[in-house]
């Protein structure tokens, strides 16, 4: 872009990131907007294209459409094992889900594989919507060993199923292992998710050990890139055992070719 649409962009950010405008609300049309930044409206479409490939903005077409301020990005921190309510509400979400589906199952090879089961093994099979504040944000697919949590269909699953283990199965999670990679929607995740059909999402693929080293989980949860940013604290040479040191962090952009991340979590954390 060019010195007079970088302008542009600055002053939106700038006007988004005031605080006046909360996430949801209506900036304008295209017409609306053009003629308020004074810029033509071609230059505009691109200013809009890189706000919206950010996050900051969602555009709609239509009668109804418009652009509209994007919501704040939910931040996955990597450093504890802690279910998905207790870091929204951490960071002043409201959590919820939608469940999507509930079954005793056959596990796959790699399931299979992940929780040392057999080929005669069953698993409890439990797929979600993940909400924060009411919009979509994850799909949850999570797989734990049926004979070792006999009844937990029958109990209530839109909440953390760390705090049902937590309190019906004397279980706490020990350490977390996490293959992350950037994958493209297919157009029924983009659907559940209000997303476009491949836009970028955030693959996480997990498996929970308790704190004797026993795998007790394994999921497959899709986050959404455009809400999603991941962090990261990792100690260096020298650092000293007292020291504090911020965390990194990893944003998701769209691609077409896929990385992996490759990373062990350990945790005592019981607030889940």
């Amino acid at each position: 872009m060019g010195g007079q649409t970088d302008e542009v962009r600055r002053r939106i950010e700038a006007d988004i990131n005031s605080g006046e405008l909360p996430p949801g609300s209506k900036l304008g049309s295209e017409r609306e907007l053009a003629e308020h930044y004074g810029v033509s409206r071609s230059s505009l479409r691109q200013v809009l294209a890189a706000l919206e490939e950010s996050g900051m903005v969602n555009r709609a077409i239509g009668r109804s459409g418009g652009t509209f301020v994007g919501h704040a990005k939910v931040e996955r921190d990597l450093s504890g094992v802690v279910g998905v309510p207790a870091y929204l509400a951490s960071q002043g979400y409201i959590a919820g889900s939608r469940i999507l589906s509930t079954q005793i199952a056959i596990p796959d090879h790699r399931t299979q594989r992940a929780l040392s089961l057999s080929g005669s093994d069953f698993v409890v099979d439990i797929r979600r919507i993940r909400l924060a504040d009411g919009n979509p944000i994850s799909l949850e697919h999570a797989q734990l060993p049926a004979d070792r949590f006999p009844g937990l269909l029958e109990r209530p699953l839109g909440g953390s199923i760390y705090e049902l283990l937590a309190q019906h199965y004397d279980l706490v999670p020990g350490e977390a292992e996490e293959h992350i990679e950037a994958v493209n929607a297919t157009e029924t995740e983009a659907s559940m998710l209000g997303v476009k059909p491949k836009a970028a999402l955030l693959l996480i693929t997990r498996t929970t050990r308790d704190t004797n080293g026993v795998p007790f989980e394994f999921s497959r949860d899709l986050f959404r890139g455009d809400r999603t940013r991941i962090a990261v604290t990792a100690p260096g040479h020298g650092i000293r055992a007292d020291t504090h040191h911020s965390g990194g962090i990893v944003e998701l952009r769209a691609v077409e070719s896929a990385r992996t991340i490759s990373r062990s979590d350990r945790s005592n954390d019981k607030t889940l």
